[in-house]
């Protein structure tokens, strides 16, 4: 192999090696993984049946863009409480501060390893006949008990409601 040839060499085994890094530690998911992979367009079709095609349209977007803020993220922080990112999901400070709270409190009873989900999934939609809808999630994170390997996990269902041309996300009762 000629000298000319090494550096070329090197640094395609540096691109390659820093490319099978990125995946190895999860930086970035498999391509297929999708958000609302687990809903048939069916079974989505019925449950956000006689909303309107905006609200049907961007509450699958809207959530995973939510849920996303979350993941990966120390929650029981400052910083992330005064994030306005999460905040402008809630109608108002206090029902943030409520659902806030309310989460911090079940990723602690979770045993999530520092409040911080590594990752959620979306598993179900279900509308109510108050007009809400109710996505069902699962909060993944490492595992804060001792002697434990494998991830901890927290299934949660959440309040999303329609109002004035947006979706809200509600707060349950604390």
């Amino acid at each position: 192999m000629s000298e000319a040839n090494l550096p070329h060499r090197a640094v395609a085994l540096s691109l390659a090696a820093l490319t099978s890094l990125i995946f190895m530690t999860g930086c970035v998911g498999p391509l297929d993984a999708r958000w609302a992979d687990s809903l048939s367009d069916a079974r989505r079709a019925g449950v956000l049946a006689g909303l309107p095609e905006e609200a049907v349209e961007s509450l699958i977007p809207l959530s995973e863009i939510f849920y996303g803020k979350i993941t990966s993220r120390r929650f029981n922080s400052r910083a992330t409480f005064e994030d306005p990112s999460v905040r402008q999901f809630f109608t108002t400070v206090a029902s943030y501060s409520d659902y806030y709270a309310a989460l911090v409190d079940a990723l602690d009873r979770a045993n999530i390893r520092f409040n911080r989900p590594t990752e959620v999934r979306l598993l179900g939609v279900e509308a109510d006949p108050t007009g809400s809808i109710h996505l069902s999630v699962v909060f993944v994170g490492r595992n804060d008990l001792p002697l434990r390997l494998w991830n901890a996990t927290l299934l949660r269902t959440d309040e999303w409601q329609w109002q004035d041309g947006r979706w809200w996300v509600i707060p349950g009762k604390i």
